[in-house]
């Protein structure tokens, strides 16, 4: 993101708009729209000022890949992404791939209408705007009618942006969001869902681009025809409002004691960290628990420690093949599991010498993230596994839980699903599962490890998250889909063929 005023890139000149004819990157992202996407894709292509329709399906399941891959026009550009991940994590792939001098957002609906880009567009031709919005609620334009609570909350968000950004906008959720194209790939973007509208708002607002405001044409759909925003979005709005904020921004960059310019810290051992090391025995049941269904008879378990997580996975008749870097765990392993056929335990830094494709599946928690080249390993890793073998993979999750002792325990980052999962997609691997976990352990890491900066003696701390938060959050996540955990489970499967 431009970082202040000074940094801004200057306009261009004033320049008419005949010479702008296909100016234009349409990023449309896409899920399960088979109804409305070839529509939308036709209407989008008859404006005479697209280049290109930069397509990105966000795991559609209706046969909308289908459609897209029918498209025979080649200004539009299909892109997959590995799993559903939202609108947010869709539209940063698009903006990326974007080359046109100017980038719009477009539904894969019929809520919005191409035919007026020519408006949108117009304060980016003169040089008058760097980004411009378009707004369902200035007059002179039609619309449909439809839910008045709708319009109430999307008056209260916009205000309560526009509190925050101190800038007068009309209509701050609008989908219809235009940009030279430099300035939406200098923002340093995160939300993955809806909570992109309150980022992106926030962060060209903070950083001096002229923004511009013009009346749009509005067919809104009820949810029997598609509708997807729903309540729970209009709270994580309210998050980003909040969160994109200066008070958030100064929140989210509270110093690590790492980053003082003190002495060197001392490494805190990995069971700090609260990892399936000694103690914890309900968050490695836990660990079993979620993994199980993706286990198959034989397991690599990739940095097994001293073995608490190998003697559960042996369960079931499972041959576990465990290897550490390290001779200490190594050799109490060996201790451990003497009298085991089960268990073989290996001396290996991440894989185990010898030929390749022998397991069903591949277990590695809490490794990746010590790790300098994480693509590479999850590479080596996929190499591993026989035809239908399943990589499963345990990593913290959410940089801004990142904390002194995730520093000093050698964590050089934390996940989320919209950074791991195509990771394993590039490894050539089928993202079947990509879960947030935890979600107290989350809460109580951020206040007390991030906002503190404690760190807790590992013997009465392990014992208490344990014995009780553990079962608790356990048991109130069973079944429930989080949003938000201290750790990510992600699972690939290689192709049976």
């Amino acid at each position: 993101m431009a970082g202040n005023l000074s940094a801004v890139p200057q306009p261009p000149p004033h320049r008419s708009a005949a010479p702008h004819v296909e100016c234009l990157s349409v990023v449309m992202p896409c899920y399960n729209e088979a109804a409305t996407v070839k529509v939308v894709v036709d209407r989008v292509l008859e404006s005479p000022y697209v280049r290109e329709l930069i397509v990105v399906d966000d795991g559609s399941t209706d046969g909308t890949v289908e459609i897209l891959h029918s498209l025979s026009d080649p200004r539009v550009r299909v892109f997959l992404q590995p799993i559903n991940m939202g609108k947010g994590a869709a539209l940063r792939r698009g903006f990326r791939e974007a080359t046109a001098p100017f980038v719009i957002v477009q539904d894969a609906d019929l809520e919005y209408d191409p035919t007026d880009y020519a408006q949108v567009l117009a304060p980016l031709l003169d040089g008058s705007a760097d980004v411009v919005y378009g707004s369902r609620f200035l007059g002179g334009h039609q619309h449909r009618v439809l839910y008045y609570w709708h319009s109430v909350g999307n008056g209260l968000l916009t205000t309560l942006s526009n509190m925050f950004t101190n800038v007068n906008l009309t209509d701050m959720e609008t989908c219809y969001k235009a940009f030279r194209r430099e300035v939406i790939q200098s923002v340093d973007l995160h939300e993955d869902r809806f909570g992109f509208e309150p980022e992106i708002t926030a962060k060209v607002a903070r950083a001096g681009w002229r923004i511009y405001e013009v009346g749009i044409s509005y067919s809104g759909r009820t949810y029997a025809e598609g509708k997807k925003i729903g309540w729970k979005d209009g709270f994580r709005a309210l998050y980003g409002i909040m969160r994109y904020s200066q008070l958030g921004e100064r929140l989210a960059r509270t110093p690590s004691r790492a980053d003082d310019g003190g002495a060197p810290r001392e490494a805190v051992p990995e069971e700090v960290v609260f990892d399936t090391r000694r103690e914890a025995g309900n968050y490695a049941e836990w660990i079993v628990e979620m993994i199980e269904p993706y286990l198959g008879g034989s397991v690599l378990e990739v940095d097994a420690g001293r073995g608490e997580l190998t003697d559960r996975l042996r369960r079931d008749g499972r041959q576990v093949v465990a290897v550490d870097g390290d001779p200490a765990c190594v050799a109490a392993m060996r201790e451990r599991f003497a009298s085991d056929p089960q268990i073989e335990v290996q001396h290996a830094d991440l894989v185990p010498p010898g030929p390749g494709a022998r397991f069903d599946s591949v277990v590695a928690v809490n490794v990746l993230e010590h790790l300098d080249g994480d693509d590479d390993a999850i590479a080596r890793l996929a190499a591993q596994l026989r035809p239908g073998g399943r990589l499963v993979l345990i990593v913290p999750a959410f940089g801004s839980l990142s904390s002194d002792i995730d520093v000093r325990a050698g964590h050089r980052r934390r996940y989320r699903i919209s950074e791991l999962a195509p990771k394993l997609d590039r490894a050539g691997l089928h993202v079947v599962q990509a879960q947030y976990f935890n979600t107290l352990g989350a809460v109580a890491w951020w206040l007390f490890a991030r906002q503190l900066g404690w760190i807790p003696a590992p013997r009465w701390s392990g014992r208490v998250l344990d014995e009780v938060a553990i079962p608790v959050t356990r048991r109130f996540e069973a079944d429930r889909t989080t949003r938000f955990g201290h750790s990510l489970l992600c699972v690939g499967e290689r192709p049976a063929d």
